[in-house]
């Protein structure tokens, strides 16, 4: 784990270049998911078919392709009570939070009496992707489809691997939770493909939300504009700011940066200390507890060796100032006073404050949505939220004597524009029969 001195507010040139994400183009994963696609939109149900067949090992059919409704209470029916009592409360929260993030349309009318406004709409249909590969997360299944519900949107749909309906009741229970009518199992790629152009049976959605793996982005990436997506997420992040020198806190400190680190071998965990002496007890609490991970243990230690870092400045304003240039996807403001320091925070996917808030509590109950921007892009991305899932469109309307009282200010920048006809089409309203 890197460790660099940072006295002034600006990150050093060797600090950026560490930072800097490589950009790893797999010409191969391009190519692959191109042929896919060409191939969906060719045979519909049956390259999906051949595709699970490879990828995945399942007979898909074209009748166990959409997954019942029997086969979901079935499998639901094997889950905890006491687990499916938490996802129900996380839920609860999740949809209170994202109940404030509806937006209203508006009318106004000008001291002329010209009418205007704009009308809030929610998208007709979506797609949620629920990953099956290496990983299995409910928590991100009811973060993608809440927002959409508070939305409004009639259609939500739900793509998965067939591993899903193995493996997870949770992600079943949370499909009766939600009320989630319409789900496919198929492999992942290729389900995206095919929700996004309307093949293998799967009426084409105009919008696909969730994580997944390099395949999953590809396919999302190529579909974009055709249908919209959510983002292309990287690899998970966090910068922690510890505003303390208390021996006490090292273990907390150290173990909030580990869970994100515990997410992936190219994960980032970044702290920011104003003590040097501190920094490094918590550089040595971190391997510490790695030990006691199992294997994602293993995986920690990968991500604190090849990304982690410790900037050490001098006070703790600075320390937000380096955090805002790093814009990460998780800010813990490790802090007896934290919403000074919050009003110092320009760019972060989502904040966490004080000592009792370490990221895991954002990342399945707290309420804010846990789906972020990454590697630096909270910088101009926000997160997942119900506006994601409308679209706007606005209304004029003028009356003949504002039109003629603007008719030359419309034909003056028209014509300067070359454009006669949209010049004309103000004129000729007021040319004497």
């Amino acid at each position: 784990m890197k460790i660099f001195e940072c006295p002034e507010n600006v990150l050093s040139p060797d600090i950026i270049k560490f930072l800097e994400e490589v950009e790893t183009f797999d010409i191969d994963i391009e190519k692959n998911v191109s042929t896919m696609l060409s191939t969906i939109r060719a045979y519909g149900f049956e390259a999906v078919k051949n595709y699970t067949k490879k990828f995945d090992n399942f007979e898909l059919t074209e009748q166990n392709i959409r997954v019942s409704k029997e086969e979901i209470d079935i499998l639901a029916k094997k889950i905890d009570p006491q687990l499916s009592a938490y996802l129900e409360k996380a839920v609860e929260r999740v949809k209170h939070f994202h109940s404030m993030q509806v937006e209203h349309g508006f009318d106004i009318t000008d001291n002329e009496g010209n009418k205007m406004g704009q009308k809030v709409v929610p998208l007709e249909s979506v797609a949620v992707y629920v990953p099956g590969g290496r990983a299995l997360y409910p928590s991100t299944f009811y973060m993608t489809v809440i927002p959409a519900l508070i939305a409004g949107v009639k259609r939500i749909v739900v793509l998965t691997p067939p591993r899903t309906f193995i493996e997870s009741p949770e992600v079943a229970r949370l499909i009766q939770i939600l009320g989630i009518e319409e789900v496919y199992r198929g492999a992942g790629a290729a389900l995206v493909l095919a929700a996004a152009y309307g093949k293998s049976g799967i009426a084409k959605v105009d919008k696909i939300v969730g994580p997944g793996n390099s395949y999953i982005a590809k396919a999302k990436q190529m579909c974009y504009g055709k249908i919209d997506i959510d983002m292309i997420a990287g690899p998970s992040d966090i910068c922690v700011i510890a505003d303390t020198h208390a021996e006490e806190d090292i273990p907390l400190i150290a173990s909030d940066l580990l869970s994100q680190a515990e997410h992936d071998p190219h994960a980032r965990a970044v702290l920011i200390a104003t003590n040097r002496a501190f920094a490094d007890k918590i550089k040595i609490e971190l391997y510490k507890q790695t030990e006691s991970l199992g294997e994602s243990g293993k995986i920690a230690i990968e991500s604190l060796n090849n990304k982690g870092m410790i900037l050490v400045t001098t006070d703790r304003i600075n320390a937000v100032k380096l955090a805002n240039q790093i814009a990460p996807e998780h800010l813990e403001l490790f802090s007896d006073d934290p919403y000074n320091l919050l009003d110092y925070v320009k760019y972060a996917g989502s904040v966490f404050l004080g000592k009792n808030t370490p990221e895991s509590v954002g990342d399945y109950i707290g309420g804010p949505n846990h789906v972020l921007p990454t590697s630096g892009t909270s910088r101009f991305f926000s997160p997942l939220g119900v506006y994601d899932f409308t679209t706007r469109f606005s209304y004029l309307e003028f009356s003949r004597e504002s039109l003629e009282k603007y008719k030359p200010v419309i034909t003056g920048i028209a014509r300067t524009e070359k454009l006669e006809a949209h010049a004309r089409a103000v004129e000729t309203r007021f040319i004497e029969k």
